[in-house]
């Protein structure tokens, strides 16, 4: 995966986070876009690579909140960093096995976040990720299922690992 494709995927589920996500939400869960972007770009091209995408994005796309700038990047450098580590002792070709990690990564993602966010009220936290997190989880995971479909319909083995149709 290029730099230039991965910026222009992670400005495109930026723009998905903040336009198509608010409609399609489940119970007040949304799908993370950018996170399914940052996973998949450490299945690509390994952890140095998708940490440093991941904070450039989480840098980019937490710049509405000034007060807590570097927030955004930091939880999603380490969503790619653990990843990554993560991608190297799992059998990729199983959908399941990649739902489970974009759930694991959706949820790694806001606990970072969220806990800082958060960090003087803890029962909010809770109640947050309870509420929140998990279900936006199955969101994401739900996607993932969907994009590890199209990849096994358009052949990409990078993603598939050359599961067949």
């Amino acid at each position: 995966m290029r730099a230039a494709t991965l910026a222009l995927l992670a400005f495109a589920a930026v723009v998905l986070d903040a336009a198509l996500a608010p409609h399609i939400e489940i119970a007040g869960a949304r799908p993370d876009f950018l996170v399914i972007v940052i996973v998949y770009a450490s299945l690509l091209m390994g952890a140095r690579a998708a940490t440093i995408a991941g904070f450039s994005a989480g840098l980019i796309a937490g710049a509405e909140i000034p007060e807590y700038l570097g927030l955004n990047a930091l939880a999603l450098s380490a969503t790619a960093y653990a990843t990554s580590k993560l991608w190297s002792r799992l059998v990729r070709t199983n959908a399941l096995v990649q739902c489970l990690v974009l759930f694991a990564a959706s949820l790694t993602h806001d606990v970072i976040y969220y806990l800082v966010y958060y960090r003087n009220h803890l029962d909010m936290f809770g109640r947050f990720i309870a509420r929140f997190g998990f279900l936006g989880g199955l969101y994401t995971a739900a996607f993932g299922a969907l994009i590890f479909w199209l990849a096994r319909v358009r052949g990409w083995r990078s993603i598939t690992d050359g599961a067949h149709r």
